[in-house]
């Protein structure tokens, strides 16, 4: 991962002064663009390996030129092709029992080629292809070109684990002259990335060892106690760890002029799932919104009759989830993750619909501080499948039980 040792650092700050002298000379965009580009190659063949490199440029050329024909003329049959190969790419390369399934497949082709990328950000990157065919597709996006595209799809500090920028924001920042505001950001950007180490590097590995196995408790703990505090500490890994990740990549961007999204916010203090969702992964979050949960929305409206909303909704939280745990791993521990928070979201629905409006003290401070906490402790036990593998899950289950 990147930011993750000390020369990253210096290849960054190195990078940030010769970019910035670049910007205050040049004032072009073209200009711009090309050390951009530059700039972000050196960065990822730290982690990649040259032919993946190569792959990707492959296929963001032709995801391009997809969107630009989108762009002057929708079909749906080019649509949904193109999502189909997208989704194809991202299963083959991540799920060796579906690589089996297309190996002797129409498909098959693609195995090759996508086979030979590395995984390292490959799900994020798929992610700004399926934005850029489906916004192209409703005519949203206005200005574009292939480097700039190339350079959102490659850009060096979100491209490991978000947060996930749309095309527009990313077009418009890139190009954007206003030197006040690029100060601001600049300043700005230093603080992030500080608050960001000192998460990654200053308090996260202080407990490390415990939030990721439970085991190294036990000497000292019952089991029940061992596992719930190691939950707990786990709780505060993940997020310390990614949010401070996202602060060191968003102050980055900021530093380059690239005012990249916010993807926290809080969550811990959610009064119910819902609202966790809205404040975790914001980006990816909205992701799902946009492209799966509202298009299932409107699926399942087809097929169910309108009385039956709430069922609709279920169903969607249900599949949409699903999904979400599928695409963070390929073994079953993240499918039992996706569907205790599906779950979990489809129960807050219904409470909220049917029990909340009757409860005389729901405006109550206690009440809400109730909420935060159970909807805290539904989170950290949840990561219990996150974490471990179904044989480790089933372990933890016996030697609890």
């Amino acid at each position: 991962m990147f930011f993750d040792n000390y020369l990253i650092f210096i290849y960054v700050t190195f990078f940030i002064i010769i970019y910035n002298a670049a910007k205050l000379i040049a004032k072009n965009r073209i200009v711009n663009n090309v050390i951009l580009i530059g700039a972000n190659l050196i960065m990822l063949l730290t982690l990649f390996k040259e032919h993946s490199l190569i792959v990707i440029a492959v296929i963001s050329l032709l995801v391009f030129l997809t969107g630009k024909f989108l762009q002057k003329r929708s079909s749906k049959a080019l649509l949904s092709i193109a999502l189909v190969l997208i989704i194809s790419m991202f299963s083959i390369r991540n799920y060796p029992y579906i690589q089996d399934l297309l190996s002797q497949g129409w498909l098959s082709f693609l195995n090759e080629p996508i086979l030979s990328v590395q995984k390292i950000g490959l799900s994020y990157i798929l992610f700004r292809y399926v934005h850029w065919i489906i916004e192209s597709y409703k005519k949203t996006i206005h200005n574009s070109d292939f480097v700039t595209f190339l350079n959102y799809i490659f850009f060096f500090p979100s491209i490991l684990a978000g947060p996930i920028d749309k095309y527009n924001n990313f077009h418009y920042w890139l190009g954007n002259k206003n030197v006040k505001y690029h100060r601001s950001l600049f300043f700005a950007g230093i603080t992030r990335i500080v608050i960001g180490a000192f998460k990654t590097i200053g308090i996260v590995p202080l407990f490390i060892q415990y939030a990721t196995d439970y085991t190294e408790l036990i000497p000292d703990f019952a089991p029940l106690a061992a596992v719930s505090i190691s939950l707990l500490a786990y709780s505060m890994y993940i997020y310390l760890n990614f949010s401070g990740y996202c602060d060191i990549a968003i102050g980055t961007a900021y530093l380059i002029g690239i005012k990249t999204p916010e993807n926290f916010n809080n969550p811990y203090l959610s009064i119910n799932l819902s609202e966790f969702w809205k404040r975790w992964h914001i980006t990816f979050t909205m992701f799902l919104m946009l492209y799966v949960f509202k298009p299932l929305i409107k699926l399942y409206n087809k097929l169910f009759n309108p009385k039956y909303r709430l069922l609709v909704t279920v169903l969607c939280y249900l599949s949409t989830f699903l999904i979400c745990g599928l695409w963070h791993g390929d073994s079953i521990n993240f499918v039992y993750w996706g569907l205790w928070h599906g779950v979990g979201l489809a129960l807050n629905k219904i409470w909220t619909l049917n029990v909340t409006p009757r409860l005389p003290f729901r405006e109550t401070m206690v009440y809400k501080l109730m909420s935060i906490l159970a909807t805290f402790v539904f989170v950290t036990f949840g990561w219990v499948f996150f974490n471990y593998s179904s044989e480790e899950l089933a372990e933890i289950f016996k030697l609890i039980l």
